[in-house]
């Protein structure tokens, strides 16, 4: 997932017939987690809690859907039913049992395609693709005087004399050059493209003979001394880097040749659905409109919507705000990872025994440090007392753990990978957007209103005098702040 989906919330809406009826439903509630409520109130709390936070519909929304991701899990501790089973886990755990699987696979393919021969690296390194510099720099500020520079120079001057008379251009770069990264390694710099420096530096560097040397060559930076070793000081260095190269031609040209042969074909409607589905996620992720067709399968916008959640709530906003061209990229990714995952089951690429009890594991580790962590013991999980009862001492844990997480006594501590989306699915839940809407006006209303207080605290010598205004010493003088006179011409 992360080698081949590269990818660059809004306030939920009811299904209301109408507008206002869809913001004034339920205004009394945020949001509903079984038995536990999320009033406006509380919410409005929560919001204006954090200090610098942008108080808006996106973030009103996405405290809401942390609220209800930890009510579920306090409810599902207290009615006994958190997925603990090997099925349920392998569900919260799709995303990491994926991306495990398809960099397995990716890996057998480029073993099986991408291995160089010596003179395929020779051939990089005669060619205009990439280049690997060894440097030398002596620093001089942009601030510094003509003559602070021109000592600069002179040090750079010296330097290349010593090794005109054959002194080891590595072992001057690891004693004198003050770019302390490429120092330690006798100054060379990583293989790179045409362009990935700065200009004077870059065309230097791009005109050098196998072992030529230039310089001094003046930057923003200082002063260089820049070399193109012999290649047999850098195969080994660029089989690395054109190892990189063919790995990623690769990708491309087998992901393209995925989509081809299975007949990918993304519907002129995706890029309207995925902007609906942002509108409300939770709805659209049951949904089974197609947005994209294959051999044998489609993609439904449900399936989108599942790859969507594992993105971070900070670039599911950008992805909101991309031009529709770019919503079908995203959508066809979505469809070429779907497919990459189908070749791997064909393949019969799986996870090891060893490694599910990896995951296993530290799925047990998270869940149990979270319920630690809320305060969900043996109280909440009592089989003694009623379902009602632990239902009631799990919404106090609940309530408890947001009081700590405003008073900084605790750290937030995320649900397990896909955990929350796998509570939702088996647990009742409801947001009501209505109910977001006034807890972030009540939030906004605390932070304007704390915002004026502690304007007023920076200027204590001035108080509001009782009484009326005081008279102008001008009786024919407007008081300050006051509109002139009707009729007549204002200054």
């Amino acid at each position: 997932m992360r080698r081949l989906l590269v990818i660059v919330g809004a306030l939920a809406t009811a299904g209301c017939s109408n507008f206002r009826d869809a913001f004034s439903a339920h205004a009394d509630t945020a949001a509903e987690a079984g038995s536990m409520t999320l009033t406006p109130e509380r919410l409005g709390e929560i919001l204006a809690g954090p200090k610098n936070v942008r108080l808006n519909s996106e973030a009103a929304n996405l405290v809401t859907a942390m609220w209800v991701d930890y009510a579920l899990f306090a409810q599902a501790v207290a009615e006994g039913k958190l997925p603990m089973d090997s099925a349920s886990v392998a569900e919260a755990l799709w995303p990491v049992i994926a991306e495990v699987r398809e960099q397995r696979w990716h890996d057998t393919l480029v073993s099986r395609r991408s291995a160089l021969t010596d003179a395929d690296v020779d051939s990089v390194y005669g060619g205009n693709d990439v280049r690997v510099f060894q440097h030398i720099l002596f620093p001089a500020s942009q601030t510094a005087t003509p003559e602070e520079r021109a000592a600069v120079r002179r040090q750079a001057e010296s330097a290349l004399a010593q090794i005109n008379r054959g002194s080891d251009f590595g072992q001057l770069a690891a004693r004198l050059s003050k770019d302390p990264q490429s120092a330690r390694d006798n100054g060379y710099l990583p293989a790179s493209p045409r362009g990935q420096y700065v200009t004077a530096f870059d065309s230097a560097g791009w005109t050098l003979a196998p072992g030529q040397v230039a310089g001094p060559v003046e930057t923003p930076f200082g002063y260089h001394l820049i070399k193109r070793p012999d290649i047999g000081d850098v195969r080994d260095r660029l089989r690395q880097a054109a190892q990189a190269i063919a790995v990623r031609q690769l990708d491309s040209i087998y992901v393209d040749s995925l989509a081809t042969t299975n007949r990918l074909e993304i519907k002129s409607s995706a890029a309207g659905a995925l902007r609906e589905a942002f509108e409300d996620l939770d709805k659209a992720r049951s949904s089974k409109k197609t947005v994209a067709t294959y051999r044998d399968g489609e993609l439904t916008l449900g399936d989108v919507v599942r790859w969507v959640d594992q993105i971070p709530p900070q670039f599911q906003m950008q992805i909101r705000q991309l031009p529709d061209s770019q919503l079908v990229t995203f959508t066809r990714t979505v469809a070429q990872n779907v497919l990459v995952l189908r070749q791997a089951d064909s393949a019969g690429i799986s996870l090891t025994p060893i490694e599910w009890q990896g995951m296993r594991q530290q799925y047990q580790a998270e869940v149990d440090s979270l319920r630690a962590e809320m305060g969900l013991g043996a109280d909440v999980s009592d089989s003694t007392i009623s379902v009602e009862q632990r239902r009631e001492i799990a919404a106090m844990k609940v309530q408890t753990y947001f009081d700590r997480l405003l008073a900084g006594q605790v750290r937030l501590r995320r649900l397990p990978a896909t955990l929350g989306q796998v509570l939702r699915e088996n647990l009742s839940y409801e947001v009501h957007p209505g109910g977001v809407m006034r807890g972030l006006e009540i939030a906004q209303a605390k932070q304007a209103s704390d915002t004026t207080g502690a304007a007023m605290q920076q200027q204590p010598g001035i108080q509001p005098s009782p009484g009326p205004a005081p008279v102008p010493a001008n009786p024919g003088a407007p008081a300050p702040g006051a509109a002139p006179p009707q009729g007549g011409q204002g200054q």
